[in-house]
């Protein structure tokens, strides 16, 4: 058998990463392509890597259409000219649902792991989303009641859980709470540029306050060093590690960006603040856009309430975030309170092993 993954950002392909281990405990022979970055390299034949496209925003997805194409141009002669049995597509919705498309038009099996956030905005994409996808497979707990009430056909919904549980399962509880403010600006370029100073200013501000406390920015090993070297003049007491899960497990609070990165923590029982950026446009556009919402981040999102503060846009000040660090840190009760409830969350997210259950899924209908 033959199969194709598609990714376009990190978490997507450490997920990728334990389902193709999981494909190989039930048949050594699948062969597996990829589009991805260096996560999957050794696990996978890559055909074409996703970064020079992997980007936040409606403006920076404008600047990037060209390669955009590109790359979509080179995948669909891929999937044309290739025996591929299974196109699974991870997240990345604005790229992977052409693909879907095409795949379906070729009368390829297409399964949707970690479907699009249809829920939150362009809901009419849910009819094309279950037209082209012979598998969906969402994975938080609202999606497959969303799903179930917007009349699609149940048996192409494949909810086992979050596969997060099986990422953090045996890293959670590992080391001691230190004095450590881990900082989370994203891992794109964009994300970066929009977050980085915001957060800096806040550490700086807490670190005035608060000497004792370490600051870590956590960075992707493969991140340009010239520029995170250029973001952190001013910020020299900010220290650069790779290792984002045990920092998550011993920091004592993070500033961290809107993104999967702030589940992640959650599981650790990380008390945090939110934080979420983007250029002036992308932010009008998106706000037009979006509608139902209440919050952009997964613990509240998953929780229906509002366990973690929020900053957006132009709330997502230095002050503020400080403010909010200063709030927590001196109320023991509220500290305590954020911990037990972000950790909490892992009872609500399935049961280990959740991508065991997910692969003998798509196994089964391929």
């Amino acid at each position: 058998m033959n199969a194709l993954i598609v990714t376009g950002e990190k978490s997507a392909e450490n997920y990728a990463s334990i389902l193709i281990d999981e494909f190989k405990k039930l048949d050594k022979n699948i062969n597996f392509f990829s589009v991805s970055s260096d996560i999957l390299e050794s696990k996978t034949q890559k055909i074409a890597d996703y970064r020079s496209i992997s980007i936040i925003g409606l403006k920076e997805a404008f600047l990037v259409a060209g390669k955009a194409f590109g790359l979509l141009r080179k995948i669909k002669s891929f999937i044309g000219k290739n025996d591929i049995d299974v196109v699974i597509l991870i997240d990345f919705p604005e790229f992977n649902m052409r693909i879907a498309k095409f795949a379906y038009k070729l009368g390829k099996k297409v399964v949707y792991y970690i479907s699009p956030q249809v829920w939150a905005w362009r809901k009419y994409r849910v009819k094309n989303l279950f037209l082209y996808s012979t598998l969906v497979v969402p994975i938080l707990p609202f999606e497959k009641t969303f799903f179930s009430l917007n009349g699609v056909d149940k048996n192409k919904i494949a909810y086992m859980g979050h596969p997060i549980v099986d990422l953090l399962h045996d890293k959670i509880g590992i080391h001691k709470k230190e004095n450590i403010i881990l900082i989370m600006p994203g891992s794109r370029k964009s994300e970066i540029d929009y977050n980085c100073k915001t957060m800096f200013e806040a550490a700086k501000i807490i670190k005035d306050r608060y000497g004792y406390f370490r600051f870590v920015w956590v960075l992707p090993k493969d991140f340009d060093k010239e520029y995170a070297n250029k973001m952190l003049q001013g910020f020299e007491f900010i220290e650069v590690e790779n290792d984002a899960y045990a920092l998550m497990d011993k920091a004592y609070f993070g500033i961290l960006k809107s993104g999967t990165t702030t589940l992640e923590a959650a599981l650790f029982g990380l008390p945090m603040v939110v934080v979420y950026k983007l250029s002036k446009i992308s932010y009008i556009i998106g706000k037009l856009i979006i509608n139902g919402v209440n919050y952009i981040s997964l613990p509240n999102l998953i929780y229906g309430k509002m366990v973690v503060k929020e900053f957006i846009e132009d709330d997502a000040t230095a002050e503020n975030i400080a403010d909010e660090f200063f709030k927590i840190h001196t109320n023991p009760d509220l500290y305590n309170k954020m911990h037990n409830e972000l950790f909490g969350m892992i009872n609500i997210l399935g049961e280990y092993p959740v991508t065991e259950k997910i692969v003998k899924k798509v196994y089964s209908i391929v």
